[in-house]
């Protein structure tokens, strides 16, 4: 098994961020390429404007989201509480409100699921965020 590169204790807001954006998008059962996509650009949002410290930025934020996907499907449960322990680590801090945003930013694609919803939930009271900052409605039924 893989050492995760969180077991270090190096806990930051980039582990953070890339936690919250995998728990909602293992929300249904598998990160597509399209919720990827969306937890890339979010990281993109929210990386150093300078162009080597950015990249380097980018590059750690999808190493450790390889690294914790691994984790999901390797050790599922395991993975999960590690990247609980990873959200709540910020609690309190000044990057929890951007961890919440992002990880609603992952989760719209036409509305939140309930599962996605609670989590997104779960993830505001696990930061001290308040949800109302948040938008989130529910997906509309086919």
């Amino acid at each position: 098994m893989a050492i995760s590169p969180f077991a270090t204790g190096a806990l930051g807001p980039v582990q953070a961020l890339v936690a919250a954006c995998l728990l909602i998008a293992q929300a249904d059962g598998e990160v597509t390429p399209d919720e990827r996509g969306r937890m890339i650009e979010s990281l993109g949002a929210r990386a150093p404007p300078s162009g080597d410290e950015g990249v380097a930025f980018i590059d750690d934020a999808l190493t450790a989201f390889e690294a914790l996907e691994a984790g999901f499907e390797a050790r599922p449960e395991e993975a999960w509480a590690e990247a609980e322990l990873m959200i709540r680590a910020l609690k309190g801090r000044s990057a929890a409100p951007d961890i919440a945003a992002a990880a609603t930013a992952v989760a719209i694609d036409g509305g939140l699921t309930a599962e996605e919803r609670s989590l997104l939930l779960d993830i505001c009271d696990w930061l001290d965020v308040r949800p109302t900052a948040l938008v989130l409605w529910p997906r509309p039924s086919a």
